[in-house]
This record gives C-alpha cells, structure tokens and sequence, in this order.
C-alpha cells in the first residue's frame, strides 16, 4: 500500500471509506454504555417519540464514521496525529439496520509553520467527511483537521 504525503494529496479529492450499518440491539447496546437517553435505550419510548423508533447517538453516529475513517483512509495517509472536528452535523437520524456509506473529500492541505521556522515537514490537512442514508439523506456531516508529513520539507 503506498502511503500519501501531504504533497500527494489534492483539494477535491474524494476517497469512499466503504459501508456500515448497526442494529437496534447494537444501537441499544452502545447507549446504554455511553448516552442513554430513552431515545436511544428505550423501545416503547423511542416509538412514541418524534423518530418512531431507537436512533443511535451523535457518539455512535460518529463512531461508525471514524471506524471506516480509520481502516480505508486513515493508514493511507502519512498522518502525525488528528486536531480535531469542527462542524459536525446530524441532519437526519441513524436508523438501525440501514446501510450508511461514507466519504471524506480533501478541502485543503497548508503547510505547519511553527512561529519564524522558515521550513516544515508537516502540513494541516482539512477533510470533509460525510455519512449518508441508503436514501441518500446526510446523517453525519464533518470538518475534520489532521496533521499529515511531507515527503520533503517545505520553505517558506
């Protein structure tokens, strides 16, 4: 597998990280551990709810995500470390059973300069990743901002 430097990777590049699904039980299972809300835990309560049913959580919604995030794009990447997420959004719920795909688009890639250093080894790249519905609905929406190696140092 070749890895990617920062250099090898261009704005508007889309990868596809693959498909996902979770059942009510598993659904059920991580929020009781994590966030349980009757929406999540809940049967009767979920179905008499505004989503007639159990959801997963915002925590589980973007654990599907990161867990394709890190098996098809994130050891491709000669990646230091993540940053952080910025914008997350969850425009439409995550329904058990319903294949979710997933892609994360490169939005740019800038050098890390570290205070007057007039060279770099290591660039800021920003991602937009994206979780949709079998109906095409989004259901996770991110900015996501790693720091990933040059091959060769950069000047400024």
């Amino acid at each position: 597998m070749d890895i990617w430097f920062a250099e090898d990777l261009e704005v508007g590049d889309v990868h596809d990280l693959g498909t996902t699904s979770a059942s009510e039980a598993e659904i059920i299972a991580f929020a009781r551990r994590f966030d349980p809300l009757p929406l999540h835990v809940d049967e009767q309560a979920a179905a008499a709810g505004p989503f007639g049913g159990v959801i997963g959580s915002a925590a589980h919604t973007l654990a599907l995500y990161s867990g394709l995030a890190s098996r098809a794009f994130m050891p491709r990447v000669a990646l230091v470390a993540g940053k952080g997420i910025d914008r997350m959004r969850l425009p439409a719920p995550l329904r058990p059973d319903v294949v979710h795909t997933a892609t994360i688009e490169v939005l740019d890639v800038a050098p890390r300069f570290r205070g007057d250093a007039t060279s770099t080894d290591r660039a800021d790249l920003r991602c937009a990743g994206r979780l949709v519905d079998a109906d095409g609905q989004v259901v996770l929406a991110l900015e996501a901002l790693q720091v990933v190696r040059y091959r060769a140092p950069r000047h400024r």
